[in-house]
């Protein structure tokens, strides 16, 4: 199970700097060639380097919302699939919902559909929400949401920073014992996602990024 942000124990902090590229740019440079092609961007990748606090030492915990292998980032973030049956089309429209709605004072991190059809899980701190369906797995609307070799169909939809995006899952979020989230309720304020339940599907927003998605079986939409 892979996450939005994946950190390996016990390796090093590591970056990857490619100077060698300035070196001959400017080698070329002072031999008179001139259609030098422009360094193609790289990527700095760091690892977390393991902690140095002694052992026995209280850490600060938080909620994590796990996630499968990553779906294309060349994925749009607004997408409509199936018959969506009531879904909202917009963040407006998502947060004027989510406003009407009663709070539920029995769940926080994790809740699931009175059905049971649909499992929830937020992250208390952040904008990380994600929900799947049991029944009712959904075919990608582009050939690039789901990576070659693995699940062909989409069961889970993850919400971050950037948007919420359609993921093709092999793993799960569902740990059973989820508390229900009746119909017409909306999770308590934490952090700053928030999340509804309806009869007809789940809706869960970002305030502050903006975008969010609505989720049920054999549908969903991304905004």
């Amino acid at each position: 199970m892979s996450s939005l942000r994946r950190r390996r124990a016990g390796m090093p902090g590591v970056a990857v700097v490619v100077p060698a590229i300035l070196a001959v740019a400017s080698l070329l440079a002072s031999c008179g060639a001139t259609d030098i092609p422009t360094p193609r961007r790289t990527v700095t990748v760091t690892v977390d380097a393991p902690s140095t606090a002694p052992a026995g030492t209280p850490t600060a915990t938080t909620t994590q919302v796990p996630t499968s292998a990553p779906t294309s980032t060349d994925v749009p973030t607004a997408l409509a699939v199936g018959r969506l049956r009531g879904a909202p089309r917009s963040f407006d429209e998502a947060r004027a919902r989510l406003d009407a709605a009663r709070p539920a004072a029995s769940v926080s991190d994790r809740f699931r559909s009175p059905s049971g059809n649909i499992v929830c899980r937020r992250s208390t701190d952040s904008g990380l929400a994600a929900c799947e369906v049991e029944k009712g797995r959904i075919d990608p609307p582009l050939p690039s949401i789901c990576p070659a070799g693995g699940p062909s169909d989409i069961g889970r939809i993850e919400l971050g920073p950037k948007g919420a995006l359609p993921v093709c899952n092999s793993d799960t979020i569902r740990t059973g014992g989820e508390p229900e989230l009746g119909y017409g309720a909306r999770t308590p304020p934490s952090g700053t996602n928030a999340c509804l339940s309806e009869s007809f599907g789940v809706t869960c927003i970002d305030e502050a990024s903006r975008h969010g998605f609505f989720l049920a079986r054999d549908t969903f939409t991304t905004f």
